[in-house]
């Protein structure tokens, strides 16, 4: 299906932040002098606690958690820290968090968060092109670009299409089924996270984290040397999530046929879905920048701009090379947990459990014990083999902030207790975990049908105006929620 087929392209930009609904304030990029010099800023928003914790709880609904490897966000930190002390008097400062996904990528929030995904520190090669990564993504903070989103718009279906392949068991086949059930880590959080940004924007943030990295001291060759080194990354992930990609977009191909007059509710689900792909087809192909196209003129804004500079060393590779042999345990149980999630595409008949078990044993030993990548690895493998205790063990385990784990983990948690009988905890800890994040939809669909069934009309009617307030734009999802149902048993 290739207009779907688009939705997942996006990666191909790995340069991607989350700044929202602040004006665009800065001048078109120069053709001569230096961007910094001449860009214009406006006068900077103090944010609450509250905001920066909503901005950071925003990340937590789409992802599967943190990677608190202290020692290399520090020095991710202290990176970006230089950058900021050299940036216009009066910008605001940022801190960086490391995120556990295997795709390239960065992301940054108008609150002054750095989301930096932890394979950056597989795929760099000197502190030199983790400067420009991360001055690029400071660059949209402190210019207060607005970036599109469009793929929010498309996260609902996607999750209720997910639902339809893992609950299909009947006439497709086991690999489509996991492939649904794997549409929802490393691959939705790059695809579906990532912003779209306008071209003139992507430019702005690429001339001016330029400037910014060369003031703070680093070496211009970093610029062009991301780029090099994040275009081979994104197409080893694309790579490695091919069978996965395929398996899922056959199926929604076959959900776009006729179902039948009687089916309402899916029938309105399948037209709704239709018709925004065809909105983010028609907006990504009118807006997005090839990146082979910004890597040229990043280069030449380089030889133009810093010659004298391109002609030292990469001074900051050493520091760069010891901060990763030191943490090499830790990055290596995370290629290990990359890997299960990897294997796990395949079919079971194709899975040696045992050695994937005792793969995953080692991704959550040291430091990692109870990382939630590493956790989640395993927890998958467990649910996989049909032990749901020992994978509802596992996510227990992971170590959360203010005691709740990123959305995904949470209703896998709640799935899980709800299979083995344990309906009560399930929808009570999913009522926590929506409070904390908002009421998402993943909510909504969780609990409506439990409540539906126990003949709580009151309850029921609440949950339904709720969600119905939070996302009119998917009544069809929110009214009784049997249109997921319906698709399930098709």
């Amino acid at each position: 299906m290739k207009k779907f087929g688009l939705i997942v392209l996006v990666g191909a930009l790995t340069l991607a932040g989350c700044v929202k609904d602040i004006p665009f304030v800065t001048t078109s990029v120069p053709e001569n002098g230096k961007f910094i010099d001449q860009v214009e800023f406006a006068k900077t928003h103090i944010y609450t606690a509250d905001e920066i914790h909503a901005a950071k709880s925003e990340v937590m609904r789409q992802s599967i958690g943190t990677a608190p490897i202290t020692d290399l966000q520090d020095y991710a930190q202290e990176v970006l820290d230089r950058i900021v002390a050299v940036a216009p008097v009066g910008s605001p400062k940022a801190e960086i968090m490391l995120i556990g996904n295997s795709g390239p990528g960065a992301r940054a929030a108008r609150e002054g968060v750095l989301f930096l995904y932890h394979s950056a520190f597989d795929y760099l090669r000197s502190e030199d092109e983790l400067a420009f990564l991360i001055a690029h993504e400071y660059s949209h903070v402190l210019l207060q670009h607005t970036p599109e989103n469009l793929f929010s718009v498309l996260r609902p279906y996607l999750l209720t299409a997910a639902d339809v392949a893992l609950g299909n068991s009947g006439s497709q086949s086991d690999l489509l089924r996991k492939a649904g059930q794997m549409y929802g880590s490393d691959l939705i959080l790059r695809d579906l996270l990532l912003p779209n940004w306008d071209r003139s924007q992507e430019r702005e943030a690429d001339y001016l984290g330029l400037d910014l990295m060369v003031r703070a001291g680093y070496q211009p060759k970093g610029a062009s040397g991301y780029f090099e080194v994040a275009q081979e990354a994104e197409e080893n992930f694309d790579a490695r999530y091919q069978v996965t990609r395929n398996q899922l977009e056959l199926f929604l191909q076959a959900q776009f046929q006729p179902k039948g007059q009687d089916n309402v509710l899916l029938n309105q689900f399948l037209s709704e879905f239709g018709e925004a792909v065809s909105t983010v087809q028609q907006q990504l192909s009118a807006k997005h920048d090839d990146a082979s196209e910004r890597a040229e003129e990043i280069f030449a804004y380089g030889m133009r701009e810093y010659m004298p500079e391109r002609t030292s060393r990469m001074i900051h590779k050493e520091p760069f090379d010891s901060f990763i042999e030191q943490n090499k345990t830790a990055l290596d149980n995370y290629r290990i947990a990359s890997e299960i999630i990897q294997t796990l595409q395949q079919d079971d008949r194709e899975i040696d459990f045992r050695a994937l078990e005792a793969e995953a044993r080692k991704a959550v030993g040291g430091d990692t014990e109870n990382h939630p990548y590493t956790r989640w690895a395993f927890a998958k493998v467990r649910e996989r083999q049909g032990n749901l205790k020992k994978a509802l063990q596992n996510i227990d385990l992971i170590d959360g902030e203010d005691d709740v784990l990123a959305l995904p983990v949470e209703m896998k948690r709640a799935e899980i207790m709800k299979s083995l009988g344990d309906v009560k905890s399930a929808y009570q800890r999913v009522e926590q975990v929506a409070t904390y994040y908002e009421w998402p939809l993943e909510a909504y669909r969780f609990l409506y049908p439990i409540v539906k069934a126990s003949g709580n009309k009151t309850r029921e009617n609440e949950l339904l105006i709720g969600c119905v307030a939070r996302y009119p734009q998917q009544r069809a999802l929110c009214a009784g929620q049997e249109s997921t149902m319906q698709m399930s048993s098709m």
